[in-house]
């Protein structure tokens, strides 16, 4: 099998998701060309967590943040989850091995052997007759579980490996050449639940799963300072500069003197079995022995010559500026189940047993040997076609000279047109240059059009709460009910979107208000009522009044406008009209739109990031004095179209008491809105430094 370019090993854990992207390197070393760190909001063994949740919103902050498509994928399992048995066979010949292990798998594995899946590793010295042999298997539900989680997000792995093995493989690459034959390192991996141990030899393994792991410790603080888990948790990670440690300490004291003692029970297991293996240093990993004093008990009470080290370097990573990223050395210790993934993937892990099922390990392999059998299959079916064609070529030639002369001038003549269309094009490469850059300038800012959007919608004016929280008419209607003085509809400041059209120019200084293309605030609509737009560009959003209406517009990509290419830099003119609900004069809306509205938007505008800024000064702007770009026309009394000039009475009122212009929402009278009209320059870039410490409202 062919090894891949890079591959990502994802571990997800109880309280974030880890993923490496690793790929080989020179002497024997791998290279570190991305990860990730994603921690939950909340721990999923937390009780009022939900892990489906919490795990999805990992996986699609990770897809959505890396550049992962086409690569192979890892994935790891917990080690709780698993079924582990290492034990040895008879000296048997080699090809008898699968047997022997499908018969002893049969009668250790706790579970029908339908309902699992399940591989195996051997692990044999060489010129050495004994065969040991792990078993790992897990059941077929929970392997779906996980897979669905990856599915999801278009994540299909390759393998699935066990967190044990994993960080054997890890293990075993990052410190291979420091293992002799009768030394073994133990690895202690505590997590939130469960403590790994795994004891890792040379041509050999051994492992165990603890349950006692980081939220034991938690619980220990939530039982003694009666808190809650998130304010335990907190109380936690933060003992060793607490004013309170020695508190925090007795507390979980228990906690340690338990996990100590599952840990020198399971050493002393391991050594009663492997007499003539002596373990001469412990390797500590996971987030769990950021706990202050965890690793000095340990290494009290653990009677190995070599200690207790933190994993808080990986030698075999080549130097780069990924690998010495801050967050990355910061969080390393928790970093060693991804990279023995990663190292699976790459083909170059001592363990190379999968849980992923059969019927997805086949289809894994068939895509990646498809491509050598459609090749295949093209050079047989090229093979088998060609006498064929050369025999009803050759006969066609002998039956029909005349026919022959006739298709020899006819490809001399396209020839000849080709020769001269070639000629013309050649002539006039600027003008289609110029074709196809007006085709890609009409393409390569509909990125930006949603941002504009989205800083329209957010400078327009806050209106009152109560108001924006009604999320239906009826609700609205019952509030406006409730108190008509207080939300009296002259006083609401709110400001309604009927049409905003965007259109692109490039050379958007060169541009003046006449050369854009004027629009209609209102066209009748087939329903009269449900539409007042008629816009061509939809720029419809939220509104800040509470409700939104569709807008019919055929097309919300940019259209150019008048101006062309220049040297003053592309943006957009944009054009907004709608309704004003405020004030019972034009100088009341004309406030609400130059004092509030304008420098909320510019101010929002010009903060930078966005890719593009609004311009205080527009030169084409002849109508002002001041040349401002954003600029409007006096606000007037709405004026309903025709559709909508009918009377209807308010809801409870008697019939006499009729309404002009009813509102299609709240049945109010419209007759005391304003309609408005704005326009505005955007120019693409980060803005001037010069315009940014100048006053919004200059």
């Amino acid at each position: 099998m062919a090894i891949p370019n890079a591959v990502w090993g994802i571990e997800i854990g109880q309280c974030a998701l880890k993923a490496l992207k690793l790929r080989l390197a020179e002497e024997g070393k791998v290279e570190l060309l991305a990860f990730d760190l994603i921690e939950h909001p909340k721990i999923l063994s937390q009780p009022d967590a939900d892990p489906d949740e919490l795990i999805t919103a990992a996986l699609e902050k990770f897809v959505s943040r890396n550049d992962w498509q086409g690569d192979p994928f890892v994935i790891g399992v917990p080690g709780q989850q698993t079924f582990a048995r290492f034990c040895k066979l008879p000296p048997v010949e080699a090809k008898k091995i699968p047997e022997i292990v499908r018969f002893e798998a049969s009668q250790q594995i706790p579970f029908e052997m339908s309902d699992v899946v399940w591989d195996y590793q051997v692990f044999q010295t060489e010129d050495a007759p004994d065969v040991e042999v792990g078993i790992f298997a897990m059941r077929k539900d929970l392997i779906r579980k996980h897979l669905d989680y990856f599915s999801e997000v278009g994540i299909v792995p390759q393998i699935i490996q066990t967190i044990p093995s994993a960080l054997y493989n890890f293990c075993r690459f990052e410190f291979g050449d420091a293992f002799e034959e009768g030394e073994a390192t133990l690895i202690i991996d505590v997590g939130s639940q469960h403590t790994d141990l795994i004891v890792v030899e040379p041509n050999s393994a051994w492992s165990r799963n603890i349950p006692l792991g980081g939220n034991h410790f938690t619980d220990a603080l939530v039982k003694s300072f009666k808190l809650s888990f998130a304010k335990a948790e907190h109380l936690k990670r933060t003992a060793a500069t607490s004013k309170y440690a020695r508190q925090i300490f007795q507390a979980m004291r228990p906690i340690f003197a338990d996990l100590v003692a599952e840990i020198q029970r399971s050493i002393g297991f391991y050594s009663s079995t492997h007499r003539d293996v002596q373990l001469t240093k412990v390797l500590a990993c996971g987030n769990a022995f950021n706990l202050p004093g965890l690793q000095k008990y340990l290494e009290n009470n653990l009677t190995i010559s070599g200690g207790v080290k933190k994993l808080d370097t990986m030698d075999s990573l080549t130097a780069s500026a990924t690998a010495n990223a801050p967050q990355f050395a910061d969080n390393i210790i928790g970093f060693g189940p991804a990279y023995g993934l990663a190292l699976q993937g790459l083909g170059v892990a001592a363990m190379s047993a999968s849980l992923l099922p059969p019927e997805l390990a086949r289809v894994q392999v068939w895509k990646r040997k498809r491509p050598y059998f459609v090749a295949t299959a093209a050079s047989l079916l090229l093979a088998a076609a060609f006498p064929w064609m050369r025999q009803s070529m050759d006969s066609q030639a002998l039956a029909g000279g005349e026919d022959l002369g006739r298709q020899a001038k006819q490809i001399v003549d396209r020839a000849k047109k080709y020769q001269d269309d070639f000629r013309n094009a050649s002539t006039d490469t600027s003008g289609q240059l110029q074709k196809i850059n007006k085709l890609f300038d009409l393409q390569k800012e509909r990125a930006l059009i949603p941002k504009v959007l989205t800083l329209i919608h957010k400078a327009l004016p806050e209106i009152p709460a109560q108001i924006a929280d009604a999320e239906t008419p009826e609700a609205l209607k019952q509030l406006l009910k409730m108190d008509p003085a207080r939300f009296e509809r002259t006083r609401r400041n709110q400001m309604f979107i009927d049409l905003l059209d965007i259109q692109y120019s490039g050379n958007i200084d060169a541009l003046t208000p006449s050369q854009v293309e004027s629009i209609s605030i209102y066209t009748a609509s087939a329903s009269g009522v449900d539409d007042v737009s008629g816009s061509r560009s939809s720029g419809r959003g939220p509104q800040r009044g509470g409700r939104s209406r569709s807008s019919r517009g055929q097309s919300s990509t940019p259209k150019p406008a008048a101006g062309g290419g220049g040297e003053g830099g592309s943006g957009f003119y944009v054009s907004i009209q709608g309704r004003l609900l405020c004030g019972q004069d034009q100088s009341e809306a004309v406030e609400l739109i130059t004092e509030n509205f304008f420098p909320r938007l510019e101010a929002m505008a010009n903060a930078g990031g966005l890719g593009f800024y609004i311009p205080k000064k527009d030169p084409k702007n002849m109508t002002d004095r001041d040349q401002k770009n954003l600029r409007h026309s006096p606000p007037t009394r709405f004026m309903a179209p025709a559709s909508m000039l009918r009377r209807a009475p308010v809801s409870g009122a008697a019939v006499e008491d009729e309404i002009a212009i009813p509102d299609p929402v709240t049945g109010e009278d419209m007759s005391t809105d304003w309609s408005y009209s704005v326009g505005f320059k955007i120019k693409l870039g980060e803005p001037p430094e010069a315009p940014q410490r100048e006053s919004a409202n200059d």
